[in-house]
């Protein structure tokens, strides 16, 4: 068992408030359906929470962006960051957003397969003390507390969940990066 990696240094706060305003001010539509089995919309699962998509890559010559073209370029280059910090080189399969309030936590699913890794950076809109919005790792049956900025890496195939903060109104935000392990 790979137990999940807690990074809190890896962005400044500055970018991490642009981004979060940012997202704050985008689209987010509730087709962000978790442990999908469905072909070929994908819109049978767990859960449905309020997402948006920034990359997708349905095959090596088939990638899917975001509208908003420079946001996504945005976070791809935040995802090679991530890959130069943690040492390894991953092939990015995917960049998705999640946006959850008080009553919305998920349910128990995995993002990927074996061999794969994913990485969640936490956001939120307001600062927040003592509110919950961790990160439910089941393998390890542990939390990880939610903390602005921070980044969590484990398996893609590692069952997990996102918890919401108690405050009714304050938005936990996520940015969930895929990628397939290469070396």
């Amino acid at each position: 068992m790979i137990i999940p990696r807690v990074y809190d240094d890896f962005f400044d706060k500055k970018w991490l408030d642009e981004l979060t305003h940012r997202l704050i001010d985008a689209p987010w539509y509730a087709n962000n359906v978790a442990n999908s089995e469905s072909w070929p919309y994908k819109v049978t699962g767990t859960h449905r929470i309020l997402g948006d998509c920034f990359f997708n890559r349905i095959s090596d010559n088939h990638i899917e962006y975001n509208k908003d073209l420079q946001l996504s370029n945005i976070l791809i280059n935040s995802f090679d960051h991530i890959q130069v910090r943690v040492g390894r080189q991953l092939r990015l399969m995917e960049i998705f957003s999640n946006l959850q309030f008080a009553g919305m936590n998920s349910t128990i699913h995995k993002d990927g397969t074996d061999n794969q890794t994913a990485f969640i950076l936490m956001l939120c809109n307001e600062e927040v003390h003592d509110m919950e919005g961790g990160f439910y790792h089941e393998p390890t049956n542990s939390t990880i507390d939610y903390k602005y900025g921070r980044v969590i890496e484990f398996k893609a195939s590692d069952p997990h969940q996102g918890l919401t903060f108690t405050k009714p109104g304050v938005a936990r935000m996520t940015i969930k990066y895929l990628g397939t392990n290469v070396s």
